[in-house]
């Protein structure tokens, strides 16, 4: 089986009340954390062992740059730019729009501290190399300003 796990919730929205009432009735409260919106999400990385994300529409989420910046392995729907973002030995944790997929991303790493090191690691680098501020708003400047190589 499993080890134990918490599951966070972070973020707020029209779902979260019937979560809560799933939540009770399986008798997960003690398990299973709802922070509300937070703006200090880096922080909260700072104490996770990994980041999902069960979206089933995004484009280039913020929370995965900042997940990975913080040096987490993701499993991730396979939503919008998702699987481009995450470094290469990341992409067999983005899966199609079903919970069995996502759960099965999510055993592999639960099960596998070295596994969600060397994930972490991976990018923790990318993000670094490719969407820290500076390479983006000179990126950006780029852009605008029409001296960027074509995509």
């Amino acid at each position: 089986g499993l080890a134990p796990v918490r599951l966070v919730i972070v973020g707020d929205g029209p779902e979260r009340a019937a979560l809560e009432a799933q939540v009770a009735s399986l008798g997960l409260v003690g398990q299973v954390t709802f922070t509300g919106h937070r703006e200090d999400t880096p922080a909260l990385y700072a104490g996770f062992d990994l980041f999902a994300l069960s979206s089933d529409t995004e484009q280039m989420p913020l929370s995965v740059l900042e997940a990975m910046a913080s040096g987490l392995p993701v499993a991730a729907t396979d939503v919008g730019d998702v699987a481009a973002m995450l470094a290469a030995e990341n992409a067999g944790f983005v899966v199609p729009l079903a919970e069995d997929a996502l759960a099965g991303a999510l055993a592999a790493l639960i099960d596998d501290p070295e596994l969600r090191r060397r994930l972490g690691t991976a990018n923790r680098t990318k993000a670094a190399r490719e969407f820290d501020q500076a390479t983006m708003a000179q990126r950006w400047r780029a852009l605008w300003d029409g001296t960027a190589p074509p995509a």
